[in-house]
């Protein structure tokens, strides 16, 4: 019985006391003056008091909660609803390296009776050392070495503004011609066709900076796309996603990759080998514009 006098007590406790909380509620409108209701709500929202609201709407939040509680979030309020910060953010995309190429091979021609042997290659030209031999009855023997140096380097800078807590994007590029050819077979043969098809060679960024202090904190995808230097139908694409964090006006490396080049190759009488390295680093750099 002691029990059922107790229970009924604490829920009238209960009840009271929500009652009661309801009662010191209190709704007030606080205009917002830089950010934005959809930015301001989830944060103000789990330091409302349990039986209070929040929304928002003509960028005014509407809370309903104790004059206490109202006056922390007001407080809050202060500190974040201010102009944000704009930003300069700069990435730079470089490739740097060095191939070296050499190419060797013999060509000639020989004849004497019935016989008759001759043999050429693909760089049979006059670039390079050539020595070659000649007798009265044109019979010839060349040999030719040839050893080229290609540096290189090839530099992007992309810039742009925007403000903290805002993502941006930029993008450069051209359309490159590329030769194709269709094959198609009809009742009078199989039809050769040349088409010019254009690709897009783009190159840019997505940004999206958040800054605390004097420190920057970036969520960054930059993409590099080029011609190959010695292939005009082959692209070579350079992506990376990433998130990293350093101080403004400070370089940072958000990636890099390292390739080496060791071939030989080997056509009858020519023979070619690449040696070589290429250095693909991405950097950036958030500045404040005062």
């Amino acid at each position: 019985m002691k029990s059922s006098k107790l229970l009924v007590l604490s829920l009238g406790f209960i009840i009271f006391s929500a009652f009661a909380n309801a009662a010191d509620m209190k709704l007030e409108i606080i205009p917002l003056q830089f950010r934005n209701v959809d930015e301001i709500i989830p944060i103000i929202r789990p330091l409302v008091q349990d039986g209070g609201t929040v929304t928002g709407m003509n960028n005014q939040l509407i809370v309903k909660t104790t004059a206490a509680n109202l006056m922390e979030i007001k407080q809050i309020l202060a500190g974040i609803d201010k102009a944000a910060r704009r930003l300069l953010i700069t990435v730079k995309q470089n490739i740097e390296g060095q191939i070296n190429t050499q190419e060797q091979g013999i060509s000639g021609r020989y004849t004497r009776g019935s016989v008759s042997i001759s043999g050429n290659n693909r760089g049979d030209d006059n670039h390079g050392l050539v020595l070659s031999a000649e007798d009265d009855k044109d019979n010839l023997i060349r040999y030719r070495n040839l050893n080229t140096r290609s540096n290189i380097d090839d530099r992007n800078t992309f810039q742009v503004q925007t403000v903290d807590g805002r993502a941006a994007y930029i993008q450069t590029g051209q359309q490159i011609p590329v030769a194709n050819q269709n094959a198609y077979v009809t009742y009078g043969g199989v039809v050769v066709q040349d088409t010019i098809e254009y690709k897009d060679v783009s190159s840019g960024f997505y940004v999206l900076p958040r800054m605390n202090g004097d420190r920057v904190t970036l969520l960054v995808s930059p993409q590099l796309s080029r011609v190959h230097p010695n292939q005009a139908a082959v692209f070579d694409v350079q992506n990376v996603e990433t998130t990293t964090t350093g101080r403004l006006g400070e370089w940072l490396q958000i990636g890099g990759v390292a390739q080496h080049v060791n071939s030989n190759d080997r056509e009858n009488l020519l023979s070619t080998r690449q040696r070589g390295q290429e250095q693909r680093t991405i950097l950036i750099k958030v500045d404040e514009i005062q």
